[in-house]
């Protein structure tokens, strides 16, 4: 699936994330594109299979350097989250599950947290590569986000959003 993406389709969709991004502060443009194509390859196979939602052993393989994507799926599973399908990390089927019915309750995108208080700022962070910018649903404005690395290994693209005060 990832090699069906064509280079053109994976650079315009790397030139949306880029123009959106509030800033984009450690990956190179090239593993946007990468981390890009995945995420088309992602939508792709969801749609083959007939399929809503995926989860993908990222954060185990990451460790060992035995991932056999050519990217970070970060980046795929919040586009994933914004088009109100779902992408859930670590092949957590309990979150995937839980994902299933609560986006189907509330008409609205999850994600997967592991929640820090930060008392010093009042806030909570959000913990983990991937959440959604469209938390309002798919066709509402999208939250400011910043493009990141994958914080532990420092590669890959993820998009660090600031969901706003009280959601």
């Amino acid at each position: 699936a990832y090699a069906a993406v064509s280079d053109g389709e994976a650079r315009a969709e790397a030139d949306r994330w880029i123009r959106g991004a509030v800033k984009v502060v450690e990956p190179s443009r090239e593993d946007i594109v990468k981390s890009c194509r995945l995420a088309l390859a992602f939508e792709k196979l969801l749609e083959e299979e007939s399929a809503t939602v995926m989860t993908v052993d990222c954060y185990g393989t990451m460790w060992d350097r035995t991932i056999k994507l050519p990217a970070y799926p970060c980046l795929g599973f919040t586009r994933l989250n914004n088009l109100g399908w779902g992408g859930i990390c670590e092949s957590d089927l309990r979150s995937a599950m839980t994902h299933i019915i609560f986006q189907g309750l509330a008409g609205k995108p999850g994600f997967i947290s592991d929640p820090t208080m930060d008392e010093s700022k009042n806030s909570i962070i959000l913990a983990h590569c991937l959440g959604t910018t469209r938390m309002d649903g798919p066709d509402q404005p999208a939250a400011p986000y910043k493009l990141r690395t994958v914080m532990e290994r420092q590669e890959g693209v993820v998009p660090q959003v600031a969901m706003r005060l009280g959601q």
